[in-house]
């Protein structure tokens, strides 16, 4: 399961053997989230959340903070669900140090 970025105590990452719609796990310590990117002809529409199977959900804050996360670096997101999942390149993490806004 490539990572994508650290964020501020938050892991974002895609599974390998994941699916449509464009989706990212969000884990904070022992709590996860997976955030979908609902996309209408590029664009990013919505965001939508659901809890993941066996763990505890992400609290509030840790979905606003992934969600202005996810937002600020959403081109960036779909050209990595892209190369990993089209191209089947490798993915390598990032840490984001600095506030996305």
């Amino acid at each position: 399961m490539p990572k994508l970025y650290e964020y501020f105590g938050l892991v974002f990452l895609f599974y390998s053997d994941d699916h449509d719609p464009m989706h990212l796990h969000v884990q904070a310590g022992s709590r996860e989230g997976i955030i979908m990117l609902i996309m209408v002809e590029g664009q990013l529409e919505e965001l939508r959340w659901r809890a993941k199977r066996g763990a505890a959900m992400l609290n509030e804050k840790e979905q606003r903070e992934a969600e202005a996360f996810v937002r600020a670096m959403k081109s960036d997101i779909v050209e990595k669900w892209t190369a990993f999942y089209v191209e089947h390149k490798r993915i390598k993490p990032e840490r984001i140090t600095r506030r996305v806004k």
